[in-house]
């Protein structure tokens, strides 16, 4: 795995000089207003890093948010990549230079729908919800080197509804814009909310970094790291496979749910 491969989110900018010590470049960034569940960050922020910039667009969008993202698109020319889930971001790009990544939670998951996106964008982002037979097959599938998420927090769900905040009105609760949901030991979510709705993240991180090696290198395009929960001692750990509390669930059974009829 070289580290012209992997590509990182931090949690802030201050994290990015020790990834550039050991020659990690890549970094992708939640893009501000139009973001949600990671820190966010600005187009100014992001403008003058010695860096490739990668952007992060997962807000489920409107028109509003559309004809907002319209006014921005002059000033993404330095910008490497877009992730990209609502599809209202692919249709206002898919005429521009900028190379678009299918990022769509829950949906990236075969090889035909994936090389279906293949012939308008550059690559997909595989979710994390798939074994590793799985994982290995559509690689050996699909037309073009995908990115293949190595470690982070699964989002369980996310909704433009403030379900945090009617929650707690509801049982007369203080307002909060974060905290735990437990269902029970083995079923907990990490909550956040903001005024672009609700999102759920799985509290246990998940850890690829010990399949790599049986994966085909040359169909892989990025590594991903979400690192946004934590820093970058945790990437050393996982390189150097010491991480013992992650959740492989998806990577080791195979996910199959029946509707009732």
């Amino acid at each position: 795995m070289k580290n012209s491969k992997i590509l990182v989110s931090v949690k802030n900018l201050d994290e990015l000089k020790e990834y550039k010590k050991i020659g990690i470049t890549n970094f992708l960034f939640a893009l501000k207003g139009f973001s949600i569940g990671y820190p966010e960050f600005t187009l100014d922020e992001l403008l003058d890093l010695d860096i490739n910039v990668y952007l992060n667009i997962n807000l489920v969008m409107d028109t509003k948010k559309i004809n907002e993202f319209k006014n921005i698109i002059s000033k993404l020319d330095f910008v490497k990549g877009i992730f990209f889930e609502d599809l209202g971001i692919y249709y206002v790009l898919k005429d521009h230079h900028i190379p678009l990544i299918w990022n769509q939670n829950h949906f990236v998951i075969n090889s035909v729908s994936i090389n279906s996106w293949l012939n308008r964008v550059t690559s997909a982002c595989l979710t994390n919800e798939l074994t590793k037979e799985e994982i290995k097959y559509i690689l050996e599938k699909t037309s073009k080197p995908l990115i293949l998420p190595i470690f982070g927090y699964n989002i369980a769900m996310y909704s433009r509804r403030y379900l945090l905040s009617n929650f707690n009105r509801y049982h007369g609760y203080k307002i909060v814009n974060n905290g735990y949901l437990k269902i029970n030991p083995q079923n907990q979510f990490k909550a956040y909310e903001t005024e672009n709705g609700t999102v759920l993240f799985y509290h246990k991180p998940f850890n690829y970094y010990p399949i790599i090696n049986e994966l085909k290198d040359e169909k892989i395009w990025f590594y991903y790291f979400d690192l946004t929960h934590s820093n970058i001692a945790q990437y050393h750990k996982i390189i150097n496979n010491e991480i013992s509390d992650s959740e492989e669930r998806f990577l080791n059974h195979k996910t199959i749910y029946k509707l009732e009829d």
